[in-house]
This record gives C-alpha cells, sequence and structure tokens, in this order.
C-alpha cells in the first residue's frame, strides 16, 4: 500500500466497488441497503462524480440505543455515507496501521479482542502490579482540531483533507468549549479514536519505557513490578491526557495487584489462571437473554446465546457454555413448536 495517496484513489469505481461490498456484509436484507445495491453501478458513479468534484456532503444521522455490551447511542450513518468511510478506511487504515504500537489493538486485522485478551493473559503472569486506565467519554470527547491537524500530517492531498474534515464536522459534543466528539458507528470513528491515542502509546512504551503495556480503544493497562513508578505514571498520564484535552475516568482507573483480578474486555484475569467472564458481563447477557425470551423472538435468541458461547469460550467457562448449550438446544424446539 502506497503511502501517498489521493481523492482520486478513495473515489475510484474500483476503490467504491470494494467498498460497497465491505459496507455491505452482514447488512444485505436491509431496505436501504438493497435499494443501494439495486442500482449499483449508478450510485457508485453519483458517489464518484460527487466526491471527485467537491459536492459531497454527509447525510444526517439517525440515532438510536443499544444495551449490548453496554448502554451506548449509536448514529448511523446514511448507507452511501458508510460506503464512502470504508472506501477512506480501506486506504487509509494500512497507512496509520504501521504507525501503531504492537499492543495497540482494535480496528485492525487479526488485533482484535481475542488477540488483546491473550497478550493481558500473559502479561498479568509476569508482572506483579498494574495500573487500569479509562479515558472519560472518549469518543465525546476527541477535538476536532487536534485530531485534522494529527491526520493532515499523514494524508497532503487537498481534496481528501476536505472530505475527512467534512466527516469530522459532521458530528459534535453538545456544551463543549471545543468542536469535538465522533459519532459511535462511523467506520472511520473507530479508526480515528484509535490513531487519536497513539502519542500516548509511543510516550508510554518508547519515551519512559513501560513495555508491559495493551490498549483496547480507549481501556488500557500498564504492567510493573514497580508500584511507585506506576503512582508516578499515573500523574504523567494525566499531563498527556490533559495536553490532548481529554482526561482519565477517575473511578474506572487505579493501581491494582495482578492477584487481584484485572478486567478487560469482557473478561478477569489473575496469574496462573484461565480468565473468567466478569460478572458484569454475565449480568447484562442474562438481561438481554430474558428480554428475547419475554418477546418470543427466537430467532434473535438463538443467535445472541451461539453469540455468547463462542465469546465466552475463550475463558474458563465449561460450566456456563453447557448451560447456555442446553438453552440454545430448547429454543430450537421452542421455535418449531406451533
Amino acid at each position: 500500500m502506497a503511502d501517498y495517496f489521493t481523492l482520486a484513489d478513495v473515489a475510484s469505481l474500483e476503490n467504491l466497488a470494494v467498498a460497497a461490498r465491505k459496507a455491505r456484509r452482514g447488512k444485505s436484507r436491509r431496505p436501504d441497503v438493497d435499494e443501494f445495491h439495486r442500482r449499483e453501478e449508478s450510485n457508485l458513479l453519483a458517489l464518484h462524480d460527487a466526491l471527485i468534484h467537491g459536492t459531497w456532503r454527509p447525510g444526517g444521522y439517525r440515532q438510536f440505543i443499544i444495551h449490548e455490551p453496554k448502554h451506548r447511542l449509536i448514529s448511523a450513518a446514511p448507507y452511501a455515507d458508510r460506503v464512502v468511510h470504508h472506501a477512506l478506511c480501506h486506504l487509509l487504515e494500512p497507512l496509520l496501521s504501521k504507525r501503531f504500537i504492537a499492543r495497540s489493538f482494535s480496528c485492525q486485522a487479526g488485533k482484535g479482542t481475542s488477540a488483546a485478551r491473550e497478550c493481558v493473559r500473559k502479561l498479568v503472569n509476569q508482572h506483579r502490579y498494574v495500573l487500569k486506565c479509562d479515558v472519560r467519554k472518549f469518543f465525546e470527547s476527541i477535538d476536532h482540531e487536534i485530531l485534522c491537524e494529527r491526520l493532515f500530517r499523514v494524508v497532503h492531498c487537498p481534496g481528501l483533507r476536505a472530505v475527512m474534515r467534512l466527516i469530522v464536522n459532521s458530528h459534535a459534543t453538545i456544551g463543549r468549549e471545543h468542536a469535538c466528539g465522533l459519532p459511535l458507528g462511523n467506520l472511520t470513528s473507530q479508526l480515528w479514536a484509535n490513531f487519536f491515542l497513539d502519542p500516548l502509546d509511543h510516550w508510554i512504551t518508547e519515551t519512559i519505557c513501560f513495555g508491559a503495556y495493551a490498549r483496547y480503544t480507549d481501556d488500557f493497562l500498564i504492567f510493573s513490578d514497580d508500584k511507585p513508578a506506576l503512582h508516578e505514571l499515573h500523574a504523567g498520564i494525566a499531563a498527556q491526557l490533559t495536553g490532548m484535552r481529554l482526561e482519565l475516568a477517575a473511578d474506572k482507573t487505579r493501581l491494582m495487584t495482578s492477584h487481584e483480578g484485572v478486567p478487560f474486555c469482557g473478561f478477569v484475569f489473575r496469574p496462573g489462571l484461565r480468565p473468567r467472564v466478569l460478572g458484569t458481563t454475565k449480568r447484562r447477557f442474562e438481561q438481554r437473554r430474558s428480554r428475547l425470551a419475554r418477546s418470543r423472538d427466537f430467532f434473535a435468541l438463538s443467535q445472541a446465546v451461539v453469540s455468547w458461547y463462542a465469546f465466552s469460550r475463550e475463558g474458563n467457562t465449561t460450566g456456563l457454555r453447557r448451560a447456555y448449550a442446553r438453552a440454545a438446544r430448547s429454543l430450537e424446539v421452542a421455535s418449531t413448536s406451533p
């Protein structure tokens, strides 16, 4: 992948066709997706022309609340806009990923939650203490000017910069002094959020040399056998985040021993033991399972149980998985009964 690309590369019909295939995955039955792909060739040509001539503008967001894995407000862009996001990220993601450290996870091929959890499992077995950090209202607080300034160090094409600026400015958190906030739901938001904290990764691992480190989006862990050094690092991280107009979430940031059990990506990790599913994670799934069972949406319920089964098998959950396997079999019987 080239280190330099232009708006013409992003807007090429070939790249837009690849983006449309990616945006369509798992969503082909939705009416807006079906409508777009019934006239795919003309719609892609219209996107190409709008991007090239500078007339493309983001549409309005459709907002809704999800409850899994936690209560969140999702802002969904129109499907044509999502095709543009995929077209941009298809070329931008390899360029940004080369800058990321090895232990920066999320929004990268082969570096999802499973890889993050395996990394933390190893680190828990090697160190006595861990500083667990979380950024307060991370996506809501990402500063637009700081983000664009950093992105424009990598992207030099004026037309492409204009498109990226439009996407960044298409959403803003209400009531803030500075324009900030990326919408949960955009593919670009995931990639740019990861990129936004990349300087912090390099400062921790290279400048002050704390290599026992792992980050998944805004949740990050620093391991060490030196407890006073981690106390000092806590203050340093807070200062670094202040320069980004961010702050640590006080209720989710603490220094702890590895033997206490380190929560990360839905599991609790302890030295010498297989990880266990977090109690809050189990309770959220039980609430969702009960809600779907009451609505008698057996198809959605079956999908939820299968997803949970796949998720939970990464930890010490043999008994739990047996219980849910029995539940899944009973769902099959219920769904075929008159």
